[in-house]
């Protein structure tokens, strides 16, 4: 397995490339609208684009899911719960996307957006234990999710202690946790 963090420096938005040695497929997980440095890090690593993740609608970013999935024919797939009017695959909870050696499982976090999810990824050459937590905008460096973007506030925060909260303190303390967001973004 292989790893690339990929970052807008204007924004602080954090964005990742997952692949499989094994196989040669990658997974982009919340792909900006640029969508040059996932093609050219791909051909870097003689990887193909197979899987593209949006984890919520975006409201600090336009999305490059699209673009990217036009430009590699990768498969789009989206929350469940997310209102989008195009054709994409929606992943359930629960849900396992597996490319090679690698496996990244849904994990709903809802409270920054309700269809928030996060993908807990798996390198299966090495074991079944979980590796990293791909947290989209659930953590940011030093802070949580804003509450307030998609719905009253306090209803948002009563969700995120409630359900995401727990459910992320649950992982082995060995899980690498990556956030949608660095030190510095708006």
């Amino acid at each position: 397995m292989w790893f690339q963090q990929i970052i807008r420096e204007e924004t602080g938005c954090a964005t990742y490339l997952v692949g499989s040695s094994k196989t040669g497929e990658c997974l982009v997980f919340d792909p900006l609208w640029d969508i040059e440095p996932y093609l050219e890090f791909a051909l870097k690593k003689s990887a193909r684009i197979t899987h593209v993740v949006d984890s919520h609608s975006h409201a600090d970013h336009v999305s490059g899911a699209r673009r990217l999935v036009q430009s590699t024919g990768a498969r789009l797939f989206l929350p469940r719960r997310i209102e989008a009017q195009y054709e994409a695959h929606r992943l359930e909870d629960g849900e396992k996307l597996r490319l090679g050696d690698v496996e990244a499982e849904v994990l709903p976090m809802p409270g920054h957006r309700p269809e928030q999810i996060n993908l807990l990824i798996r390198d299966l050459s090495r074991g079944p234990e979980p590796w990293c937590l791909l947290t989209a905008d659930f953590l940011m460096v030093g802070d949580i999710a804003r509450s307030d973007l998609a719905q009253d506030g306090r209803q948002g925060a009563a969700i995120l202690f409630s359900q995401s909260i727990p459910r992320l303190r649950a992982l082995p303390d060995f899980v690498e946790v990556y956030p949608g967001h660095l030190a510095g973004s708006t």
